[in-house]
């Protein structure tokens, strides 16, 4: 079992997470809070390091891992909604900030041995995604480039070749490469000015994700 808090200062607003995997958030009345503030009102913030803290409260160190994954600790993927939580709570909050990861735990549980194959997951598991990007992002420049040579080859050679009266079926290939070009052109404007950024936007949270520091506290 684990619960995942927030820490509203407005009474309509709450956010939480617990038993059986069901995350819960509720936002009623939020139009009486701004959008781009609602978050301060989320989440814990430290002045010293610009940070602010995403907590979860556990039971056990084996909560955040996934059960159906036989690998050793260190290697285990991350529960499903522990990384939907955690993603989400970090889109809440603008890039400009550093973000903390609190882990709350019974005293009786702690041990320094897991605490240290936690990190280890969660930084594999958070890297991995980060080399995942990377790759997409690669091969979405090198669709791009493509789209954009398929699209001037057909715009062009469908503008230079004009001999189309005298038949109807080259006719129709002329107004195919024509819509293909265009249809090419369309691929290459949607990827590079709007996969690309949603994708490098995708990374920048993955990255902070990564490098985001782990606290384990004790109660």
């Amino acid at each position: 079992m684990y619960v995942f808090f927030s820490h509203s200062s407005v009474p309509c607003i709450t956010t939480h997470w617990k038993a059986n995997n069901v995350y819960v958030r509720t936002f009623a009345g939020v139009k009486a809070v701004r959008k781009k503030r609602y978050f301060q009102n989320l989440y814990k913030f430290e002045k010293e390091g610009n940070k602010y803290l995403i907590e979860v409260a556990l039971d056990d160190y084996d909560d955040v891992y996934d059960d159906w994954d036989p690998t050793p600790f260190k290697k285990r993927d991350i529960e499903d909604e522990f990384n939907d939580y955690i993603f989400n709570s970090s889109e809440d909050i603008p890039l400009n900030y550093e973000i903390g990861i609190v882990l709350y735990l019974p005293d009786e549980k702690k041990d320094e041995k897991k605490e240290a194959a936690l990190i280890s997951a969660y930084q594999n598991f958070y890297n991995y995604a980060v080399l995942r990007l990377c790759k997409v992002t690669s091969a979405l420049h090198r669709r791009i480039v493509s789209n954009l040579v398929l699209s001037g080859s057909f715009l062009s050679f469908g503008y230079f070749w004009g001999g189309t009266a005298g038949s109807i079926l080259l006719g129709v290939m002329h107004e195919g490469i024509i819509i293909g070009g265009w249809v090419f052109l369309w691929e290459f404007f949607t990827n590079f000015f709007m996969r690309r950024r949603e994708l490098h936007e995708e990374y920048k949270l993955y990255d902070r994700l990564f490098k985001a520091e782990i606290r384990f506290v004790y109660h």
